[in-house]
């Protein structure tokens, strides 16, 4: 993760959002203390869903059922499904 100051992070402000493409994470520093973190909208987002699923235990409890079902070779092909769902 690269380090910027908090100076430096002003001086560079326009350029962050190039900097912070391809889910790059960009430390700002005070007294070089990490205070705060940059990165993208698309990056912000996907931590705050991540976050929300994560936090939801019905969820994960069906994520995790899923999993072991895969694994122990509870599956169904493509073909077998639509039949079942009558598509």
């Amino acid at each position: 993760m690269q380090k910027l100051t908090i100076t430096e992070a002003r001086n560079r402000f326009m350029k962050l959002p190039d900097d912070t493409a391809g889910n790059q994470i960009l430390a700002v520093t005070r007294r070089n203390k990490e205070v705060m973190a940059v990165m993208s909208w698309e990056l912000y987002e996907g931590l705050l869903e991540t976050i929300e699923i994560l936090a939801d235990a019905k969820l994960m409890s069906d994520i995790k059922k899923g999993i072991k079902d895969i694994e122990s070779g509870k599956t169904y092909t493509i073909e077998e499904s639509r039949k079942r769902l009558s598509l």
